[in-house]
């Protein structure tokens, strides 16, 4: 027992409140041991997880998207010449200190080429990533003479981008500007904002027909506290006004939780860098996604249309920006066309886009519901812009 004394009375019942408050009482002797219980039976069984399917459909948001570029961890076993020069570099070598030359001849003649670029020989070596690695798909079901093997060992990977992009700076990631500014594009800007969703699904694990219909989003992304990363779970508006002719729809299945599509004739990306607002043009697109209730991530295959591609690059960078990353659009051009392996010109028979492939990122989301005649408008938007092929 705890003795209090006359002189000490208030400062002891002060102390005992304290002990009493952090939860601490005397304790009384033990109680003699009792007979020992029956076992309890078998655990309640934890309820089900918490599904974000709901009546065959899901839905996903893009969170990240750039071009499929092999990178080994060491950057010069892929370019062992190293990177290729930008503007500012072929500038310099062109009109070198001391060299008389005019505003005519240098900086606007290089802008107009620039704007107005040819097919004629480059005066400056092109470096193209050695080695046979590079991700993408098969696009053709061939295994040809210049395709790759996927670092998994899949062979006849058509990604000629990649010839054309690995040994540019600005392209690779994760400090490339190209590679941060596109992101960050995502995840600023609503223009971007790429959805799919899913319907006819009975497993995310395995189901032989599914469809997939693909939008644009008018929503911010929902991000963690610290507004950095996305997380799943947010919502989304289909964009039926200024989105309307970026719908598409395709057949699909998913094998042990990896979705492959049949090909559409093409699917055209909002693609928004630096604030200019473009797009990018993907001939025989398909998707191969790996499926999560929160999550898929994978590729998108198919072959990107040169002038598309080209033009957007300089309408977004200009050559300013391009010269942060060593981007010189006068020689890449010369490389795109070079490179080039599809969809032929009926004129002259030259390939007028490269095969590619874009690395995809999404986080589930819920998918604000269409009124009866906002659904029957998506699916006439979807079966007219899909086409045939």
């Amino acid at each position: 027992m705890l003795a209090i004394t006359t002189r000490g009375t208030a400062r002891s019942m002060g102390a005992l409140l304290l002990i009493a408050s952090c939860g601490w009482a005397p304790q009384a002797q033990a109680a003699p041991a009792q007979a020992p219980q029956a076992q309890a039976g078998p655990a309640p069984a934890a309820p089900p997880a918490p599904t974000t399917l709901h009546g065959g459909r899901i839905g996903y948001v893009m969170t990240h998207l750039f071009w499929s570029i092999y990178q080994s961890p060491d950057a010069k076993a892929d370019c062992p010449k190293g990177y290729n020069i930008g503007p500012r570099g072929q500038f310099s070598a062109l009109f070198p200190p001391g060299k008389p030359h005019t505003l005519v001849d240098s900086q606007l003649a290089q802008e107009a080429q620039t704007w107005n670029p040819n097919s004629k020989p480059d005066s400056f070596p092109f470096y193209e990533p050695v080695g046979q690695t590079a991700r993408g798909m098969n696009l053709d079901g061939r295994i040809g003479p210049n395709d790759f093997t996927s670092p998994s060992g899949e062979h006849g990977i058509d990604n000629q981008l990649f010839r054309a992009l690995g040994c540019i700076e600005g392209f690779r990631g994760p400090q490339g500007v190209e590679f941060v500014f596109e992101d960050k594009a995502i995840a600023d800007r609503r223009y971007n904002r790429l959805m799919i969703e899913l319907s006819g699904v009975e497993s995310l694990v395995n189901d032989s027909d599914v469809t997939v219909t693909l939008f644009r989003g008018m929503d911010r992304l929902l991000t963690d506290a610290t507004g950095n990363k996305v997380i799943p779970g947010g919502s989304q508006h289909i964009d039926l006004r200024w989105g309307r002719t970026l719908i598409r729809r395709m057949k699909g299945k998913i094998i042990n939780g990896v979705l492959t599509t049949e090909p559409i004739e093409e699917l055209v990306i909002p693609w928004m860098n630096l604030d200019v607002p473009t797009t990018q043009v993907i001939k025989d697109m398909r998707l191969q996604l790996n499926l999560t209730g929160t999550s898929a991530e994978g590729m998108i295959g198919g072959y990107a249309d040169v002038d598309t591609f080209y033009y957007q690059l300089c309408r977004n960078d200009s050559t300013h920006h391009l010269s942060n990353g060593d981007i010189s659009a006068i020689s890449l051009y010369k490389a795109l066309l070079r490179l080039a392996d599809a969809q032929p010109d009926p004129k002259t028979g030259a390939h007028t886009a490269i095969s590619s492939a874009l690395d995809a990122k999404f986080v589930q989301v819920y998918i604000n519901p269409l009124t009866d005649a906002e659904q029957s408008q998506l699916t006439a938007l979807a079966l007219a812009n899909t086409g045939k092929r």
